[in-house]
């Protein structure tokens, strides 16, 4: 078994700071929005990524509402009791919960690429058709995944930020299928983005000094001070130049001071390092390694979170194993398929529709932990949570591989969103299926697409598209659709 538990770590050497590989904020000062007004601490982003969609009828929580209409109304004063099965985990923090139903993953609905899955996969958090299919099933997308783009905004906006700034975290069984992409460098398409399954090597990449027993390299100590010299033997220098010159004596005597002072802020940051299990494959019972694997990097995230180190978290999570939901056979066909809605009448519906609950009830409980540690941390004018967006997004709808209605679920980001809603769009969207038997009348939810434009805008991204601009729908006669723009009624 490899398993490990700290006392203390410094973050200080997981920057990589070195006089040859920092960039510095004076190279972009006053040309970047920020995420928030001076003072105000740092928005963060927290994605997390399951798969198969949900049995609705236990996790809508309509009310006896129109459920193709547009309403929304105050969850915070439910009781526990009142809350749906699939989402009674998050009771505890319904006053900083956001509910957001009838969206569609219409960009998937209008790929003409893979499997429902892989559709989904490609779409739910870039916001485009993909390009390809291969091995008959699969896809890969056009764009870059929410969580990519916002990190390299973050860095446009703040070069000194490290490539710790995003943590893309997996914990899965049996296979994996990519949902998250990034800009190949040089361009061309996009590339899939290498996640990282074993806690253990996200706590060497956060923690490279193991336990603080290991002396501190004498030259990091040393840097502040090199600095700092060379600020004092620029300001020397100044006087005896003109023009030109001194132009840019200056601008490289302000780029050392703005190293001079990460460097001295960085060296301050002192940080309690969480405990870690890792376990291998077989070491342990499967769920006991589900639940270690994810708790620890919860325990890593929130560290590395409020240390002000990390901004963007990824967790993807692969299917639970069976038997962590009751069940026994195989999960994704024995209970997902048979929970699709248009099996409702079929005899062993009911039990699927239960076990499939228990699968999106075992994920809302993971989503509250997570919740809970930000919840604890005080920021600013509330907690760590209030300046977190924790949102949780699937592949599909529902186990019938459908796009419509997408289930979201909002933790947090009080300082950005209006949270403690159940928020519902109005299914008045033509469809932009391309099966052809299909009606074109047919209409589907408003596509989830504007939902991301707004969490992109909450974390101070300067774009009004995540993804593709517009979609067409199946009605030839009716006019392309339009994505862009934030979702209407969240702040």
């Amino acid at each position: 078994m490899s398993r490990m538990s700290t006392t203390r770590r410094r973050f200080l050497q997981a920057l990589g700071i070195g006089a040859g590989g920092v960039l510095l904020p004076s190279l972009n000062r006053g040309r970047r929005a920020q995420a928030g007004p001076p003072g105000e601490p740092p928005m963060r982003l927290v994605i997390l990524f399951t798969e198969h969609g949900t049995p609705h009828v236990n996790w809508d929580m309509h009310g006896g509402r129109d459920p193709d209409g547009q309403w929304e109304y105050d969850h915070t004063g439910m009781a526990e009791a009142e809350f749906s099965p699939a989402l009674r985990p998050l009771w505890r923090h319904r006053n900083k919960l956001t509910v957001v139903d009838g969206l569609s993953l219409a960009t998937a609905i209008a790929d003409p690429y893979g499997d429902g899955h892989a559709k989904g996969w490609c779409s739910a958090l870039t916001g485009g058709i993909a390009r390809e299919t291969f091995e008959d099933v699969k896809s890969n997308a056009t764009h870059p995944s929410l969580d990519q783009l916002v990190t390299t905004a973050l860095r446009a906006q703040d070069p000194g930020l490290t490539d710790v700034t995003s943590l893309e975290m997996g914990v899965y069984q049996y296979n994996f299928h990519a949902a998250l992409y990034r800009q190949a460098p040089g361009g061309g398409p996009v590339v899939r983005v290498p996640h990282e399954e074993s806690p253990a090597a996200l706590f060497d990449r956060l923690f490279p000094n193991g336990d603080g027993s290991t002396p501190p390299d004498p030259v990091r100590v040393a840097q502040a001070d090199v600095m700092g010299g060379l600020g004092d033997m620029y300001d020397r220098m100044a006087p005896r130049l003109s023009g030109e010159d001194r132009l840019k004596l200056e601008q490289h005597r302000d780029l050392i001071r703005d190293m001079e002072r990460r460097i001295r802020l960085l060296d301050s940051i002192d940080c309690g390092a969480p405990a870690v299990d890792d376990y291998n494959w077989g070491e342990v019972p499967h769920p006991e390694r589900y639940d270690a694997h994810t708790r620890s990097f919860w325990n890593l995230a929130t560290v590395a979170m409020s240390c002000g180190i990390t901004r963007v978290v990824t967790m993807q999570f692969g299917p639970l194993h069976v038997e962590m939901i009751g069940g026994t056979g195989d999960l994704h066909h024995d209970y997902a398929h048979r929970s699709a809605p248009y099996l409702a009448n079929e005899p062993d519906y009911p039990n699927a529709v239960q076990m499939m609950t228990n699968f999106s009830a075992y994920y809302a409980g993971y989503a509250a932990e997570l919740a809970d540690r930000l919840d604890a941390i005080p920021e600013g004018n509330g907690t760590l949570l209030d300046n977190t967006i924790i949102l949780w997004v699937s592949e599909l709808s529902d186990g019938g591989h459908g796009h419509d209605p997408l289930p979201v679920v909002i933790l947090g980001g009080g300082s950005r969103f209006r949270t403690g809603r159940y928020l519902h769009y109005a299914r008045d969207t033509f469809t932009t299926t391309t099966a052809d038997w299909v009606d074109g009348n047919e209409r589907i939810g408003l596509p989830h697409s504007h939902l991301l434009v707004s969490v992109a805008q909450a974390m101070g991204v300067d774009t009004d598209v995540v993804g593709d601009a517009t979609v067409r729908p199946k009605l030839t006669s009716a006019p392309d659709i339009d994505l862009s723009g934030p979702l209407p009624g969240l702040v």
